[in-house]
């Protein structure tokens, strides 16, 4: 059974898991070179630190095998009160295939609600169909774009 806790982001087992994410993000991506490429290790992203955020990191037998972030997001231009962004969910292939996709974003979820959120976004690239199909399956529906992520061509939702 998966144990799904908080992690700083700035821990070894997140960071690991983190630049192994920016890894496959960078192996996947089939596009022409962004103008702002990204770093081959993923930049410690201290929004999923509390008090306005939090990082989940999954274990499996004490070994990380997932992980997920939130952070607030109704700072943001054009941004309801009480929105939070879901990003850097991650499972390594090892991992897959046993349900921990679900169990981390239904974690997030829950993690986004205790910091009294009532939405949920996200983007995602054109070439992780599986991860939106995740997402779609989770009530999460399309939104027009909420940022200029360079990476991303489907931004979603889900009311909380």
């Amino acid at each position: 059974m998966a144990e799904i806790r908080p992690e700083p982001v700035d821990s070894p087992d997140a960071r690991l898991l983190l630049t192994e994410y920016q890894a496959e993000i960078h192996r996947r991506w089939s596009g022409p070179p962004p103008a702002e490429p990204l770093p081959a290790e993923a930049p410690a992203d201290l929004e999923l630190a509390p008090p306005q955020g939090v990082f989940l990191l999954a274990r499996l037998d004490g070994h990380p095998v997932g992980c997920a972030g939130i952070r607030t997001l109704d700072t943001a231009p054009n941004t309801a009160p009480g929105t939070a962004e879901l990003k850097r969910l991650y499972v390594r292939p090892t991992g897959r295939g046993h349900g921990l996709g679900r169990l981390l974003l239904a974690a997030a979820e829950d993690a986004a609600r205790s910091l009294g959120h009532a939405r949920l976004r996200l983007d995602t690239m054109a070439e992780l169909a599986e991860a939106r199909a995740l997402y779609t399956a989770a009530g999460y529906t399309d939104i027009p774009p909420y940022n200029t992520n360079p990476y991303a061509a489907h931004w979603l939702e889900k009311a909380l």
